[in-house]
């Protein structure tokens, strides 16, 4: 059984890698708006939990709950959209401020429409994370698998330069 301390102490950092929008990226897609009326319906009908049709997500099932979560404004899980207010972004990132972050972008991610400022949001971004340490991978795709080295880089530099007290450090 765990304990509150346990658990209080369980998160010590964060690396938050390709934090965008998936309502922005979904709302470029023709489908996306009849999906988030239909998944409002269920949801407003109690079914939250049932499955959406395959085309609301090809690749995998997902509930409309889940859909209305990752797709609809203001949903439960839209966290990273550009057109929040800082208001709205550190009401939904600031239960984070008091943990050491990382944000690794992409600035290539194509997941990310075009018409959004990257380097913009990213600022923003750390600002409602507490101050959070930025770090831009340019030409870098969502998974970075065309930047590795560069993650790997970053990712490293962020551990050794004093992440949270009590680490060990694994290169010494």
């Amino acid at each position: 059984m765990r304990t509150n301390a346990a658990c209080s102490r369980a998160v010590r950092a964060a690396i938050l890698q390709a934090p965008v929008s998936d309502r922005e990226f979904r709302a470029t897609l023709p489908e996306t708006a009849g999906m988030i009326d239909l998944a409002s319906k269920l949801i407003s009908e109690g079914q939250g939990l049932e499955l959406m049709p395959r085309e609301a997500n090809p690749d995998s099932p997902i509930t409309a709950y889940r859909f209305h979560s990752l797709c609809a404004y203001m949903g439960d899980d839209d966290m990273f959209s550009s057109d929040l207010s800082d208001d709205q972004l550190k009401q939904r990132l600031a239960h984070m401020s008091n943990t050491p972050c990382q944000v690794i972008f992409s600035m290539a991610d194509e997941y990310v429409p075009d018409y959004v400022d990257k380097k913009a949001l990213v600022q923003r971004l750390c600002k409602a994370l507490g101050g959070a340490e930025k770090v831009e991978i340019e030409w870098g795709n969502h998974s970075l698998s065309n930047r590795v080295d560069e993650a790997v880089q970053a990712i490293m530099q962020f551990v050794k330069s004093g992440g949270p007290n009590g680490w060990d450090d694994p290169w010494s």
